[in-house]
Parts: structure tokens; C-alpha cells; sequence
């Protein structure tokens, strides 16, 4: 397993090498007064990451909306063993 998973790494870092040679030319990047040029596989990586984050975020959040608190559910357990 442990061969396994070195493979995979090298092969993701040989696909991530080549990703980042083909792309080395710059991109600009505006917004409002803010302008950066930067290569654009930086770019797309840098977006990557702050997509997963954010969605990441996004999810938790939305986790800890929908389901039920601690209190909920201990007063729908006591509830049920009222009935009984």
C-alpha cells in the first residue's frame, strides 16, 4: 500500500509539473483599483484552493444549519421515554 500511494504522489506531481510548464504565461488579474499579474497556473491553483476552501466552508455551515442541536435531540429522547 505504501508503494501504492507513492506512486499515486509522484504521478500527481508530474501532472502538477506539467500543468505548471504549459501555463507560464502571465495573466492579469483587475478588480476595482487592484490589478496582479501573475503566471496563469499560480492562478488556477490559487482559485482552486480558494474554491475548496470556500465550499468547504459553505458545507459545514449548512451541516451545522439542517441538523438538529445536542438539545433537540436529548428532549426528543427524553420525550420518547416519557412515553413508554
Amino acid at each position: 500500500m505504501k508503494i501504492f500511494k507513492t506512486i499515486v504522489l509522484i504521478l500527481l506531481l508530474a501532472l502538477i509539473l506539467t500543468f505548471t510548464i504549459q501555463n507560464i504565461e502571465l495573466a492579469k488579474f483587475k478588480f476595482l483599483n487592484w490589478s496582479v499579474e501573475i503566471p496563469l497556473s499560480v492562478a488556477s491553483i490559487v482559485i482552486y484552493v480558494l474554491g475548496a476552501a470556500t465550499g468547504g466552508l459553505l458545507f459545514s455551515l449548512l451541516k451545522k444549519v439542517t441538523s438538529p442541536s445536542e438539545k433537540e435531540k436529548l428532549d426528543k429522547l427524553n420525550k420518547q421515554e416519557t412515553e413508554y
